[in-house]
């Protein structure tokens, strides 16, 4: 097997285990289940909120140790928060626990870019970078199309949402992808802290001399033989002089790559769109739960059967089908992929504006997998 092939299954395998977390669905209904028994104001602003807050803060941060530490640590990591998000909301706990588990899922959410940067560092080649991408983010959303189905089969079967059986299932899914990530192969380059791929230095030899004096002059006669030109080709390795490379000398080079990267206007514009539609992504992930809550106690409706882990399945499943075959497409996305990011944020934009303002599960089920969609095509494209 080809080593980039070799690398996409792990990192498939990674992304797919670390979605198996079948609790997310209902979560917010957890919370406010007599097993928690706090108020949806509560899980909303004292909750939902410092996780949300928290990935925002240690996004940046997880970027910089993911780089100095070679990615597969914090792949390993990544699977011990969620270990411990999952084991805080296990029992009766305090609203201060359930907040120090949110903390951890800052982390979490935000170490998403590790298994992403280990994917690109262990891939020599950039022709395979699409593909590889859309292998990745297709197995990310099976595995969160399994886990939510499963939550879903279960609950229907059972009659009503198994919440610390879930829980359970999501503790194993995140000891899993540890172990998992600890199996993975060890990363040797990074961008930044280790890059120490090799590269030609063109050193000039000393120029050829045969002088004869009769004073007693020196006589200098270089090997012109072993030189095929008039320059000597030294391969350096990185590796020697990174040994004493020092922060400031990383910071340095920081601060050189960002100004290199953001005076490319497309760049810019790029990491712009990001910016906003990661946050929006992040915001409609995190409350949309809360949304289905609040719905179901406006409308007084207790007879209604929470469909969230259907609605998150199709979402998964149709994103899924949706990111690998824009993967698998060979399109010029320089030429069209500003017009594709556009028209896909204006429909996204569309959507959200419907789950605002019905008051009907099934609309919001309906808008909430479109957007799903729409979302993970985008992303796909933009990485």
């Amino acid at each position: 097997m080809k080593k980039w092939k070799k690398i996409s299954l792990f990192v498939c395998v990674f992304a797919f285990v670390r979605e198996l977390r079948p609790i997310e669905p209902f979560y917010a209904a957890y919370m406010t289940s007599p097993a928690i028994n706090i108020t949806l104001t509560q899980t909303s602003r004292d909750v939902y909120a410092v996780g949300a807050y928290s990935c925002f803060g240690l996004i940046i941060i997880v970027f910089l140790i993911t780089d100095y530490l070679k990615y597969k640590p914090v792949l390993i990591m990544d699977g011990i928060c969620g270990i411990i998000t999952y084991c805080n909301i296990v029992g009766h706990p305090s609203l201060l626990r359930l907040q120090i588990g949110q903390v951890f899922y800052g982390f979490f959410f935000s170490s998403e870019v590790a298994y992403f940067g280990y994917l690109y560092a262990m891939t020599d080649d950039k022709r395979y970078y699409q593909r590889i991408t859309g292998q990745a983010r297709a197995a990310c959303l099976s595995g969160k199309f399994l886990s939510s189905l499963f939550a879903q089969t279960v609950s229907l079967v059972n009659g009503s949402v198994p919440y610390v059986e879930l829980v359970y299932v999501s503790v194993f899914g995140m000891f899993f992808s540890a172990v998992w990530a600890f199996l993975m192969p060890d990363v040797t380059n990074s961008v930044y802290f280790h890059n120490e791929r090799s590269e030609s230095i063109e050193q000039p030899t000393p120029p050829v001399t045969n002088t004869t004096s009769s004073s007693g002059a020196s006589k200098t006669i270089e090997n012109i033989e072993s030189q095929p030109s008039n320059t000597k080709v030294a391969k350096i390795t990185n590796k020697e002089i990174n040994k004493n490379k020092s922060l400031g000398q990383v910071l340095l080079y920081l601060k050189k790559d960002f100004i290199r990267s953001y005076s490319d206007p497309y760049v810019i514009k790029l990491c712009l769109w990001w910016a906003f539609a990661f946050g929006a992504y992040v915001q409609v992930y995190t409350y949309i739960n809360v949304l289905y809550t609040y719905v179901l106690d406006l409308n007084e409706d207790s007879h209604f059967t929470l469909y969230n882990g259907a609605a998150e399945s199709l979402n998964t499943l149709i994103g899924a089908i949706a990111a690998y075959s824009i993967g698998k497409l060979e399109l010029n996305w320089f030429k069209v992929g500003d017009l594709f990011l556009g028209i896909g944020s204006i429909l996204a934009g569309i959507v959200l504006l419907g789950c605002f303002y019905t008051r009907t599960m099934w609309f919001i089920y309906a808008f909430y997998i479109i957007y799903g969609c729409l979302y993970q095509t985008m992303l796909t494209v933009a990485e």
